[in-house]
């Protein structure tokens, strides 16, 4: 089922940008005839007691300009054998999800329903179709973990149970309720999910809390016809928490292609990548939502946090600009796009009165690939966060048409010369897509890219004039997102069908243009909307390139090491923003690399090493570096005084191995005078910038 949805952008932006929330929970608000803007469900439930109910959900929606429940008048239900027996005061009120719901035993009948709800003068109706009324089983609480009166001990506990006997796809929901009964905790309904771990400081410890599982044949309340739901069964949390157990195991093989493997048939260190887990669970990197690992064309690890399951879909921010580069590879493969010369201000004459359209600005669509338009668009490479009124990239977001909004830019740089990053931009991309091929962008992508990948549940954000947001507005499993990594790995092919031609992904993916940053680069150098770049590990030089999107959303593509690693992390303001570079260079290179002989280490004179101790600090990274000298060598301490040594390499470059660090490289900067100034240290394949301030 595909997910392009019209929704409303405004409330969506705002929500996204400032509060923090997924988009994807909030559905569609479709315009109403009247004043009483409503949606209801009828839908079968069969109890862990064997009865069966028919249950009625009415809900308000935003709009309605009277008080609730005390404003609503009359509710009527009508059937296919005509007028339920219900009325307003049958009826429930949920304040949170301003929903009227009620159960009346028995089965529902198949067929149309009608629900008309009335305050004052204003009626309005609402309908929905019961297609089908079976028995779902009731989820098998003796499955269910943690068990009716276990006392959880653990900082991120996990929430298990075993597979209903369906017979088709199911969807399962999780709730947890405290000893008053207030919800604590709940998730969407959700494909095959089968387990969770929850976010962290959902429970509290010494608290005590029931829980229970919902079974549907649906994935909301709208869609569902049947669902069956578990007992509650009553748990508490202990005074202390400690570190969660992890135990390996294999990617389940679902419908969605992947072939799946163990981390040692594919040549991985599990310990390196059981000690990563863990330091997760123990909360060592913040706000990781998954972690996954394709090695040789097999899924080997598959891992979710903070109540993400492996079909919730995820925000990809950013990263979705390298899809955009895919779909323009493929336009051009098809000579539906020219070639890269193509003037971008020569397809939008019904732009006229804009400064790019007026001023024929001499941007190419390879300026517009390499974010090297010379447009004046300040963002966080102009060291502007989102919430500040200038960055261009929260201006776009509150425009109705962006493309006005990116068409109407000074032009402040030669084109082709300068990198300078812009969502904007890569929404352009979008636009010439869709001119040149004749297709909208949903259509394009779908028959030319996620058809052939068998991807089907993902969703394009659409601005209020009908714009797709390929800059940062997709949205689809991390499954999915490891499919597009492995088939740049295989030079655009999926399981040896072409998808895009070898000479674009080795073009897109190679430096054209060296990156600015502000307080850090992502990579040094960048392709047609793919980050690039390389490092040492274990004395070998490895290359890759990777989509980067806003909090942490990554997919590192290594093709000398047939390697793909997905990272998604909370969005768009997280604490994991650097955490997918970390992790990856501290624990998957490692883990996949072969164990090396120790590097030569090459000796500094004394005069030499008193050049580097001292302290350093970085905008953005919340710790300063300290660089001590003992007995003629120099170490690095972290936040714990732990230290690991510093190792010369060659000139001003350096590198770290320790169990606190991993293994980081260290580039020294100088003045013009030719004294130390600060450090670039490369933590995974990003590089953090500090200054030396004593």
């Amino acid at each position: 089922m595909h997910l392009v949805k019209k929704r409303s952008f405004v409330l969506i932006l705002s929500l996204l940008l400032w509060v923090g929330i997924n988009y994807r929970n909030f559905e569609a608000l479709s315009v109403w005839a009247g004043d009483i803007p409503i949606e209801g469900a009828i839908y079968n439930v069969y109890r862990s007691d064997g009865s069966s109910w028919t249950y009625i959900d009415i809900v308000v929606s935003q709009g309605f300009s009277g008080t609730l429940p005390g404003d609503i008048d009359s509710i009527t239900v009508t059937g296919p054998n005509g007028d339920l027996p219900v009325g307003k005061d049958d009826f429930n009120y949920n304040k949170s999800l301003k929903d009227f719901w009620t159960a009346l035993p028995g089965t529902p009948a198949i067929g149309s329903y009608t629900f008309k709800v009335r305050s004052g003068k204003s009626i309005n109706t609402a309908t929905d179709v019961l297609a089908s009324v079976r028995t779902i089983p009731v989820p098998n609480a003796g499955t269910m973990r943690p068990a009716k009166g276990e006392t959880l001990a653990c900082r991120l506990p996990s929430f298990s149970w075993t597979a209903v006997e369906g017979g088709k796809p199911l969807y399962y929901l999780l709730e947890i309720r405290d000893a008053g009964g207030k919800s604590v905790y709940r998730t969407e309904y959700l494909r095959d999910m089968l387990s969770i771990r929850l976010p962290p400081d959902v429970l509290e410890a010494g608290h005590r809390y029931r829980w229970r599982v919902r079974a549907a044949d649906g994935p909301d309340w709208i869609e569902l016809n049947n669902r069956s739901q578990s007992p509650w069964l009553k748990f508490s949390v202990g005074l202390t928490q400690g570190d969660c157990d992890y135990s390996y195991r294999v990617p389940a093989v679902t419908d969605d292609g992947w072939e799946t493997s163990s981390l040692s048939a594919e040549g991985v260190d599990p310990e390196k990548i059981r000690e990563m887990v863990k330091d997760i669970l123990k909360g060592k990197y913040e706000d990781i939502h998954s972690v996954l690992i394709v090695k040789n064309g097999k899924l080997i690890l598959e891992e979710y946090f903070d109540g993400y399951t492996r079909n919730r879909g995820h925000v990809w921010a950013s990263a979705t600009k390298s899809i955009s580069s895919i779909l323009t590879g493929i336009a051009i493969d098809r000579k539906m796009i020219p070639g890269l010369d193509l003037k971008i201000h020569e397809l939008f004459p019904e732009y006229r009165g804009t400064k790019w359209v007026d001023g024929k600005y001499d941007i190419t669509l390879e300026d517009v690939l390499t974010m090297t338009s010379g447009l004046n668009w300040l963002t966080y490479t102009s060291g502007l966060p989102l919430t500040d009124p200038d960055n261009d990239d929260s201006g776009l977001y509150k425009s109705y048409d962006p493309i006005r909004y990116t068409l109407d830019k000074d032009l402040v740089d030669l084109p082709g010369s300068l990198f300078k990053y812009s969502t904007g931009i890569s929404i352009i991309l979008g636009e010439v897509i869709r001119k040149k091929s004749g297709m909208s962008v949903e259509e394009f992508s779908r028959k030319y890219l996620f058809g052939p990948l068998d991807i089907t549940d993902y969703e394009w954000r659409i601005f209020p004039n009908g714009t797709v947001d390929t800059g940062g507005g997709f949205l689809t499993r991390p499954r999915d997102m490891a499919k597009i990594g492995y088939m740049m790995v295989k030079k655009g092919k999926w399981k040896n069908r072409r998808i895009v031609s070898e000479e674009w992904v080795e073009e897109s993916t190679r430096q054209h243009i060296h990156q600015v940053g502000v307080g850090y680069t992502l990579a040094p150098g960048y392709g047609y909307q793919w980050h690039t770049g390389e490092r040492k590990f274990n004395n070998q030089t490895i290359e890759t390139f990777f989509a980067s999107g806003l909090g942490g959303q990554y997919i590192f593509v290594i093709p000398g090491l047939d390697l793909v690693a997905v990272f998604n992390s909370k969005h768009p303001v997280s604490d994991g923003v650097f955490n997918g570079q970390w992790i990856l260079g501290k624990y998957i290179v490692p883990a996949v690399l072969p164990t090396a002989a120790p590097p030569v280490e090459s000796r500094l004179d004394p005069e030499s090493i008193d050049q580097y101790p001292g302290e350093y600090s970085c905008e953005n990274w919340p710790e300063k570096i300290t660089l001590v000298k003992k007995d003629g060598k120099i170490y690095i301490l972290d936040s714990d005084g732990e230290k690991g040594e510093v190792f010369h390499d060659t000139g001003d470059i350096f590198h770290v191995s320790s169990n606190a660090f991993g293994e980081i490289q260290i580039a020294f900067t100088r003045d013009d005078n030719g004294d130390v100034k600060g450090l670039v240290g490369m933590v995974g394949f990003m590089g953090l910038l500090f200054d030396k301030v004593k």
